[in-house]
């Protein structure tokens, strides 16, 4: 029998995982260090390899409301000219953009209508084999599942790693309550514009509401803080050469950078009675827009497995033969794909141009990930 699981941190992994842990009736703590829950406004892309998963669980329906489902993605250059697109939810597929926040605070609703419990302003510093420990006291605890995100302290302690790294990237990102004024189609669809060195994407996340993100390469990022109130100027002279339609819209509201950082995956995500789920594993760069559906197929995957085997070594391998490898190919993908976002030579440029123009390279570079069918996958293993 699974005895209670501790699960530290009440973000997208560890909402994920407390409901799928007690719809199989499992009980679950959360452990969360801030006061409230998150709501930090970004824009974010659910593929059908999570949204199935969603659906499974019960919440896909109550997400759909406060979500978009676009019908294309469209490709263009830094000057708004039309590349190329492809088609997205296609038949009975749910591919949806929304806000974090949006998403953050349904998972909540329904784990709590579980009966799930979360314990705020509780900071976990420090972690024995059946023992956290927060500022004000020691809890006992048989399974640990470390959802604490990209400065995981639980990897910090009980793994061989290295610390967050700084990617070589920074975005710039706002929520606009307008759609970019030449897209067509008042901006329903998914935008990508490519640029020397640079990338912006923009899509709307909800009813007159729309995410843009704008990505620069950089060679440092030396401020304190990972996300910071950017200025019109600064951010002007950053993509100084794009459509000036395009960054009149992106800079006409409160902006804000962000350092993006990653932490490779580990070559197992158990330690003990102690499992790492979405960030914590495989905190990876934004730009195959897989980081939260990661981390929702990662909660699915371990409650299954629970479900089904006692905790052992062997379920631990399960676990990691599931996970390891995809994550690990998700990790080098999102950032070969930043490079040929941003090409900068004329030649190289015309040429990814012309490919995209002419095949479906764009939707055939992501169809594997977002047709992944976790519980088939299960299913050849326990």
């Amino acid at each position: 029998m699974i005895p209670k699981v501790s699960i530290v941190g009440a973000g997208i992994s560890g909402l994920t995982a407390g409901i799928c842990l007690l719809k199989k009736n499992i009980p679950s703590v959360i452990y969360e260090r801030n006061s409230v829950i998150s709501e930090v406004s970004a824009g974010i892309n659910l593929s059908p390899n999570a949204t199935n998963l969603l659906q499974k669980i019960g919440v896909l329906e109550d997400l759909i409301s406060l979500s978009h489902q676009p019908s294309k993605v469209i490709f263009r250059d830094h000057k708004g000219k039309k590349i190329s697109s492809y088609r997205v939810n296609r038949g009975d597929e749910k591919y949806l953009t929304l806000n974090r926040k949006g998403l953050v605070g349904v998972l909540y609703d329904k784990y709590l209508e579980h009966g799930g419990e979360v314990v705020f302003n509780n900071k976990i510093e420090d972690f024995k084999k059946n023992d956290i420990a927060s500022k004000d006291k020691s809890l006992d605890t048989e399974l640990i599942f470390g959802c604490d995100g990209i400065n995981s302290l639980l990897r910090t302690k009980k793994f061989k790693s290295v610390p967050p790294l700084f990617s070589g990237f920074i975005a710039w990102r706002s929520i606009k309550e307008s759609s970019c004024p030449f897209e067509k189609n008042n901006g329903e669809d998914i935008n990508f514009y490519l640029g020397p060195n640079s990338h912006i994407v923009t899509y709307p996340i909800g009813e007159r509401t729309y995410s843009a993100t704008c990505i620069i390469k950089s060679s440092e990022w030396t401020e304190e803080s990972w996300i910071l109130r950017g200025s019109k100027g600064e951010f002007q002279s950053n993509f100084k050469d794009w459509n000036d339609d395009l960054l009149t819209y992106l800079s006409d509201s409160e902006l804000y950078k962000w350092g993006i950082f990653q932490r490779p995956p580990l070559e197992s995500f158990s330690n003990n009675n102690l499992f790492l789920l979405g960030d914590s594993a495989h905190a990876m760069v934004p730009f195959l827009g897989q980081g939260s559906c990661l981390a929702i197929e990662d909660s699915y995957c371990l409650a299954e497995i629970l479900e089904k085997k006692e905790l052992t070594d062997e379920t631990k391998k399960i676990f990691d033969d599931l996970r390891i490898s995809r994550c690990k190919n998700i990790y080098r993908r999102s950032f070969r794909q930043a490079k040929l976002n941003h090409i900068s030579n004329p030649l190289l440029t015309l040429l990814r141009n012309k490919l995209l123009s002419f095949l479906p390279l764009a939707d055939f570079m992501v169809r594997d990930i977002h047709s992944y069918d976790l519980d088939a996958e299960l299913k050849k293993i326990i």
